[in-house]
């Protein structure tokens, strides 16, 4: 009993340390449900993917799988209109697809957090001056609402 009210103790303590929210705790308890994106906005994933259980987390895996193929297919055929930077591009999501699938993910979250998908590739490329870096943004961003979040295709 004792253990119990010390805990409770210790969490209300931490809790009223600065920067230490509901938000922080239950991140720390269970980390793969929350994202932070880049404005540092926190989102709550437990309503969607982390209340799956079992056979429903593995059909949800596959599917994913699915839309990653589908998004890296997607994404050759659409660097195909830039000639100048399409074997960069091309060679970039054959060597390392992970970085484009994450970036096009992040673009949903971002649009999840009420951003437009205008100010999404505005924000991704601000500041970069590489052409090949800016296509490869903006294709990204456009294909991103097609195979993971296409709640917001319509935007």
């Amino acid at each position: 009993m004792k253990i119990l009210h010390l805990g409770a103790i210790l969490i209300t303590a931490v809790s009223l340390v600065p920067g230490f929210s509901r938000a922080t705790l239950a991140q720390d308890a269970d980390y793969v449900c929350y994202i932070t994106t880049k404005s540092g906005q926190v989102v709550d994933l437990s309503a969607s993917i982390c209340q799956l259980n079992g056979s429903s987390r593995l059909a949800k895996a596959t599917s994913a799988a699915g839309s990653d193929q589908a998004f890296i297919a997607d994404y050759e055929r659409a660097v195909m209109g830039y000639p100048d930077a399409q074997d960069k591009l091309l060679t970039s999501i054959q060597r390392s697809p992970e970085s484009n699938i994450m970036q096009a993910k992040s673009v949903c979250n971002e649009l999840e957090a009420g951003l437009s998908l205008e100010e999404i590739k505005m924000y991704q490329t601000q500041g970069v001056t590489n052409k090949v870096d800016n296509i490869n943004a903006s294709v990204t961003a456009t294909l991103a609402t097609k195979h993971y979040c296409p709640q917001f295709s319509n935007l």
